[in-house]
């Protein structure tokens, strides 16, 4: 009989392997797909802290690679109010029951789908001190709740960035920022276990496969 841990770090190796390919070349996309499917396999809360623990291994690694291209002028008042209010969204999504959470998020990507239908690429977003506070404020709150930021960072940034390398180090170097202060809250928190090693190890194996892939893409 095969171990309920193996089938699950099996399908988190999948779910990273697409989410990191979809990521690497439109910038964002892990966290929304992997949230569809976490939720099923751990309790709320460990599957959004286990969904930034293996995200970080692809932020990481991009960020670095294009660190040259990072454009901190237009990232940094996005970054400063995201951060603050990720943290405090954090700490008080501990009190929301893990039901309305999920009907929460259900809403949540429903919303993204039909922005993402109906905007396209039609929006631009001038990037002001004012719009990446705005847009900031929104993507704590997602990050916060459910460790998706992506679409209200890219946004902004889409319209602010000259290049398609600039635009990925940028939002790339974001995620790493924004996930490693509401990872140290979760992990104090204790969300993520001994136990859940396996398939965080399966989850940065597809992180590295789809992350990799992904480039072959982005650069042709």
């Amino acid at each position: 009989m095969i171990d309920p841990m193996t089938t699950t770090s099996f399908a988190l190796f999948l779910i990273a392997l697409a989410g990191s390919f979809l990521q690497t070349n439109i910038g964002f996309g892990f966290p929304v797909l992997a949230m569809i499917f976490l939720p099923s396999l751990f309790p709320f809360a460990t599957a959004v802290a286990i969904c930034q623990v293996v995200a970080f291994a692809s932020t990481a690694y991009l960020t670095i690679r294009y660190r040259e291209h990072i454009s901190w002028s237009t990232m940094l008042p996005l970054l400063v109010i995201s951060l603050a209010t990720g943290a405090l969204v954090t700490i008080f999504s501990w009190s929301i029951a893990q039901r309305s959470l999920e009907m929460l998020l259900g809403g949540l990507l429903v919303l993204i789908s039909i922005f993402s239908i109906a905007s396209k690429e039609s929006l631009r977003i001038r990037p002001t001190i004012g719009n990446g506070a705005a847009f900031g404020l929104i993507a704590g709150f997602g990050n916060g709740l459910f460790g998706i930021g992506g679409p209200p960072v890219a946004i902004y940034l889409m319209g602010g960035l000259p290049t398609k390398e600039a635009y990925l180090a940028t939002i790339q170097c974001y995620f790493l920022l924004s996930n490693a202060s509401t990872i140290g809250l979760r992990l104090a928190h204790g969300e993520v276990q001994s136990r859940h090693m396996l398939p965080i190890l399966c989850g940065w194996a597809g992180i590295a496969l789809g992350t990799f892939t992904g480039l072959k893409f982005f650069r042709s």
